[in-house]
Parts: structure tokens; C-alpha cells; sequence
């Protein structure tokens, strides 16, 4: 097994270490997309690679070889060494925790999420509008129709302190920005980045970069909304910070200055130099990934071929002497 099989375990290091700094340096929309592609490409293929070294090893020892009637003799001379092996199988072990109590949040939070979409449903307007001294604007999503439950549609929720602190323009801003979270359905994006992080822990930093690029993308749409970026950027600056589930894309839950200061500079560009290279990474990181099942593949269907020959000779060999013992003795 050659190099194929470490690639997606360099993509989730490489990701989890700059990925934050890729979704600064693209486009918030192409930061969103590709950062949660990215995300679940690595978390998936990461854990495979994990997993297909550790299996290779496992299935050499004499009671798992036996069973799946694999040749011994095949392999020893397998492609991976029982050090990498062991290595990769202690390596899961100690990622469990971590993605156990990644998963013991996430469910918690997407609790809070639903528990918060089930308390606005009632709502007759799609802008609900909530007595609290925080200066709060958030997106609740939507849920589709479950068995027993009727489908809760999109909202969007501002305090009443909030619609004091703005003026006019600003409204119509933040309201363009929670807009924005809804109809891009941003609150996916989030879940499915959360997702990956629980799948493989070294991702932990990829769901604030894809918070922080969704509500980048919710501002550049609302300041091409309403022609004006200074304004929402004073808008947010007057928006107290949100303590929200993650799950829930809000109007300043958080990267406020980083924001502010991106919306008082020109629209960013568009580097489709650094997307395309990004795309071409998580594209060679499935192929990578591919290519190595393949050859584990094959070396197990040699080490199947193998004992099926080895045990034909066995039972001829045995024949023989029994047509051997079993013949006149001639004197």
C-alpha cells in the first residue's frame, strides 16, 4: 500500500491547522462551500485511512487470518508494518473521547435549536419581535414535517432592545442579514461542519471558521441589500454578542471586529486561483482515499487466492496417499 493511504490523514492536519485562514482568505460564500466539503471529505476519508491500517494488521494475526481464510504466507509480507498499524488502531482509541464529547455537545446544542424553533412556531408573522434587554437578531431554521409533529417554518427573531438601538437603515440591514442565513441555509453548513468535528476530532477549528464565513457571506449579502456596507457594519457594531446554540446563525454571535473591519473595506475578491486549488485538494483527497481501498482490496483477494491454492494442493497431496496406502502390496 503506498502513499495513498496517509494522504487524507495529511489533508485533516493540514485542514484543521489552516482552515481558518483559508475561510478568511476566500470568498465568504466559496470559504462556506468549500470549507464544509472539505470538512466531512477529510473527516470521512481521515477515519477510513485510520481504520484500513489498522485492519491490515489485525487480519494478520493467525485467529482473524484463519476465519476469513486469508494466507499466512500472503501476509507477512503485507503492506503495512505491524508498528503503523498499531499506531493507527491507538490512534482511534484516543480520538474516541474526544468524539464522544464532541457529539454529547453537538446533540445538546441542536436540542436548544429545535427546542427554540418549537417555542416561535406558534408565531403568525415570520419576524418575531421578543421583549429582552440583550440586543439579539437571529435566524431560527426551519423543520421539515416529522411523524407526528407538523413542519416549523423559518423565522426571524429580533429583541426589542435591538430595534431601539437601530436606526431605520440598520434595521432593514440586520433584517437583510438574517434574510441572507435563511435563504442560503446556513444553519446546514453549520450542523454538517459540526458533524465532521464530531467524526474526527482534529477538525475542531473548521465549525468557527464556517460560522465566521456564513455570517460574512449573510453581510455581504445584506450590504449589497441595501447599498450601504458602512451601515450594517455600524448595525453589528451596536448588536450585543449572542449566547447562542452553534447550530444558529445569529446577527452577531461572533467574529464582530473581524467583520466590522472586513465591511468597512471593499467587497473581497474573488481568488479563484486558491478555490480551484482548495477543489483540486479535496478532489485528490477522495481519489487518494479510493485508490488505497482498492489496493487493500486487492492484496486481500491475493491473500483469499492464495489459501484457496495452498489448501487444493493440501487436499491433492492427501488424496495421494490415500490411493497410495490403499493399493495392492505386491510381493
Amino acid at each position: 500500500m503506498n502513499v495513498n493511504v496517509y494522504l487524507p490523514l495529511l489533508a485533516a492536519l493540514a485542514l484543521g491547522t489552516a482552515g481558518p485562514t483559508l475561510g478568511r482568505r476566500l470568498p465568504p460564500a466559496v470559504a462556506t462551500v468549500l470549507l464544509t466539503a472539505a470538512a466531512l471529505v477529510t473527516a470521512l476519508t481521515s477515519l477510513a485511512s485510520l481504520a484500513l491500517l489498522t485492519g491490515v494488521v489485525v487480519l494478520r494475526l493467525p485467529e482473524f487470518a484463519a476465519e476469513d481464510r486469508l494466507s499466512d504466507a500472503v501476509l507477512v509480507h503485507g503492506p503495512v508494518s505491524p508498528l503503523v498499524g498499531t499506531v493507527s488502531g491507538l490512534a482511534l482509541l484516543a480520538l474516541l473521547p474526544f468524539a464522544i464529547r464532541a457529539g454529547i455537545r453537538l446533540w445538546r446544542e441542536s436540542a436548544r435549536t429545535y427546542r427554540l424553533a418549537k417555542a416561535f412556531s406558534a408565531h403568525p408573522a415570520s419576524i418575531a419581535v421578543i421583549q429582552d434587554p440583550r440586543a439579539q437578531a437571529f435566524a431560527v431554521p426551519g423543520i421539515p414535517s416529522l411523524p407526528g409533529h407538523a413542519a416549523i417554518p423559518t423565522r426571524i427573531v429580533a429583541t426589542d432592545s435591538l430595534l431601539r438601538t437601530l436606526d431605520e437603515d440598520q434595521r432593514r440591514a440586520m433584517f437583510a442579514h438574517e434574510q441572507a442565513h435563511l435563504h442560503h441555509r446556513h444553519h446546514l453548513y453549520l450542523l454538517l461542519t459540526n458533524l465532521a468535528a464530531v467524526a474526527n476530532p482534529l477538525l475542531w477549528r473548521l465549525p468557527d471558521a464556517v460560522t465566521e464565513a456564513t455570517e460574512r457571506w449573510a453581510d455581504e449579502d445584506a450590504a449589497a441589500a441595501v447599498g450601504n456596507r458602512e451601515v450594517l457594519a455600524r448595525a453589528l457594531g451596536r448588536a450585543a454578542l449572542s449566547n447562542l446554540p452553534r447550530t444558529i446563525p445569529a446577527m452577531a454571535q461572533a467574529h464582530v471586529g473581524k467583520r466590522v473591519r472586513a465591511l468597512m473595506a471593499p467587497p473581497p475578491p474573488r481568488r479563484r486561483a486558491l478555490a480551484a486549488i482548495v477543489g483540486i485538494a479535496i478532489a485528490a483527497t477522495v481519489w487518494a482515499s479510493f485508490q488505497s481501498a482498492q489496493e487493500a482490496d486487492r492484496f486481500f483477494d491475493s491473500a483469499h487466492a492464495a489459501w484457496h491454492i495452498a489448501h487444493e494442493r493440501n487436499d491433492e497431496d492427501t488424496h495421494f496417499v490415500v490411493a497410495d496406502l490403499g493399493s495392492p502390496i505386491r510381493s
